[in-house]
């Protein structure tokens, strides 16, 4: 049984629910070539993320609300890392010794374990020159978590962006009189900035998973290693501040989870917390929070939807996809049908019966 479903009848449907999904008729050209030198899963994603008329928009709107940035030092900044995210926090860790050396530091700080592996902070390709793989056609999260396919990450960022953008309206228009108080340019810079090293840290395997991710002062690499990166791209400590509170607010004893971030940031970045204007003195942060910390918080909700809808069509697909679950084959096809689709939206037609489930995977917008 799957949800209630019989797999009997699941495997019924499967014979036109199964269909290779065929690429879209418009021109995939508002996405580069995909780059030389990825690696073997990177690329077939980035080919899957490329065919997609969903990811295509999705990255074409993204661009567009980045463009409406009005301030050029963010503006150019996140254009710059949706269109090359190359992860420049690297740089300065040539070398084995180096890359040991800061997770030994990271580990005294208790923000890893002193046996943590390295390539978690460094994951494979992480050698500052160039980006392990497109913005565009990154996953969201791990295999089982939201946004979890060839562009997901995008989806996502833009989703996240977006609801900033309203955030920020709605708390002008509510309590300044529309007067604008609460910064646009910057919850959205930072929204479409807090996940970025979700490039480096989530990359697909060959046979179709999802690289795993380490830990850094409670909560995934990805979030520490994005604060690094804006550090070194050079972004303010309140920027920085801004979007290291995506995870949790600053408030409500929570403070000590992002003056952890900050400091963790900070470090991979190698700039000192205190003198950047990160933490004060008693390792506390180091200013009041600006509104614009509580709006990266609020805006970075998608995933109470998106991860229960990954959860909830996962055994769905698994009974309708190729090869059987757990398959390299069924993993792909997995893949494309998300890309296509998306999680939220099968979802959405598995709350309509099985049959309108069927027809939407079968029918995935292409």
């Amino acid at each position: 049984m799957c949800n209630g479903v019989s797999r009997g009848w699941f495997l019924a449907a499967a014979g036109a629910a199964a269909l290779p999904l065929i690429a879209a008729p418009a021109s995939a050209a508002d996405l580069p070539a995909v780059p030389q030198g990825l690696s073997e899963g990177n690329a077939r994603a980035a080919q899957i993320a490329r065919a997609s008329h969903f990811i295509r928009a999705q990255y074409g709107a993204a661009l567009q609300l980045a463009r409406s940035i009005t301030n050029a030092r963010l503006r150019d900044g996140v254009l710059e890392l949706l269109t090359n995210p190359v992860p420049t926090y690297a740089r300065k860790y040539r070398t084995a010794a180096d890359r040991q050396a800061l997770r030994d530091a990271l580990a005294r700080a208790g923000f890893v374990k002193a046996d943590d592996v390295v390539a978690g902070i460094f994951p494979p390709g992480t050698d500052g020159t160039a980006a392990v793989q497109p913005f565009w056609s990154a996953p969201g999260s791990a295999y089982d978590s939201h946004h979890s396919y060839p562009g997901g990450l995008t989806v996502h960022e833009l989703f996240n962006a977006r609801m900033s953008e309203h955030f920020a309206s709605s708390y002008n228009m509510e309590y300044f009189s529309g007067a604008q108080r609460v910064d646009r340019d910057l919850v959205i810079a930072s929204a479409f900035y807090h996940d970025i090293m979700k490039t480096v840290v989530f990359q697909f395997n060959a046979d179709g998973t999802i690289l795993g991710e380490l830990e850094i002062a409670g909560t995934g690499a990805h979030h520490c290693l994005s604060g690094a990166e804006a550090i070194v791209r050079g972004h303010d400590a309140r920027f920085v501040t801004v979007l290291l509170s995506a995870h949790a607010a600053p408030s409500l004893g929570d403070q000590v989870k992002v003056a952890a971030w900050c400091k963790a940031a900070a470090m991979i970045a190698g700039v000192d917390p205190v003198e950047f204007g990160l933490l004060d003195r008693k390792g506390n942060l180091a200013a009041l929070p600006p509104i614009e910390t509580f709006i990266s918080n609020l805006s970075d909700h998608d995933y109470v939807l998106s991860v229960h809808a990954v959860q909830q069509i996962e055994p769905r697909l698994a009974a309708l996809g190729r090869a059987g679950a757990g398959s390299a084959e069924g993993r792909w096809w997995r893949h494309g049908v998300l890309s296509n689709a998306s999680a939220i939206a099968l979802y959405e037609a598995a709350t309509r019966g099985d049959a309108a489930f069927v027809r939407a995977v079968r029918n995935a917008p292409e």
